[in-house]
């Protein structure tokens, strides 16, 4: 993802970027998570930690009648 400069490069970061999206306008969002898997293997804390942030954006932007969906995509 193209995160705005003001991006801190951390989780708090991310949560915060993810769901305000004012840096990236649009009526849906699709976030393709490429090697998911071998994130997942490698750093098992840290994948959940993503996907509970995404998970959580997910239904903040459900909320506020804004689709987004993310796929993991396996290599």
């Amino acid at each position: 993802m193209q995160f705005p400069t003001y991006f801190g490069a951390n989780w708090d970061a991310f949560d915060e970027c993810i769901t305000d999206l004012t840096w990236c306008p649009a009526e849906r969002y699709v976030i393709l998570y490429d090697y998911a898997d071998i994130f997942a293997q490698a750093e098992p804390t840290q994948y959940q930690i993503a996907l509970d942030i995404l998970n959580s954006a997910k239904e903040y932007w459900e909320a506020n009648n804004i689709i987004l969906n993310f796929l993991p995509l396996n290599k």
